[in-house]
């Protein structure tokens, strides 16, 4: 949509056709980053200091990160793994309460541990 708002304020057709194709390639990337970041299923399994999450797609390995947040209805993980790092976005919404208080629980002391030693 801002796309073609904004080619519209472009003088020539070749202007706006590289603003639109530009936006296009930008939204894209934008949406393969959310879809990996923010899975539909999966199972996330949360040991002592060490995390799993697998699906169709991905399976991650790692432990939670101190650049994890946790907000009232979501959990934004930083999950470090042994050769690369993802961030996975949990909604309360998509898991039973009791489980995401613990996932909330776990990304605070995550948090805490990774302070303390520093």
């Amino acid at each position: 949509m801002f796309a073609i708002c904004y080619s519209l304020f472009l003088t020539t057709i070749y202007a706006q056709i590289v603003c639109v194709i530009c936006c296009a390639i930008c939204g894209f990337i934008s949406w393969q980053w959310y879809s990996k970041s923010h899975p539909e299923h999966g199972v996330f399994i949360l040991d002592s200091e060490q995390c799993r999450f697998e699906n169709d797609t991905i399976k991650i390995n790692g432990h939670i990160s101190n650049k994890s947040r946790a907000y009232q209805r979501s959990v934004w993980l930083y999950i470090e793994g042994f050769t690369s790092s993802h961030w996975l976005i949990i909604n309360a919404s998509g898991v039973d309460k009791q489980s995401f208080v613990r996932l909330k629980r776990a990304t605070l002391a995550a948090r805490r541990e990774c302070g303390e030693s520093k």
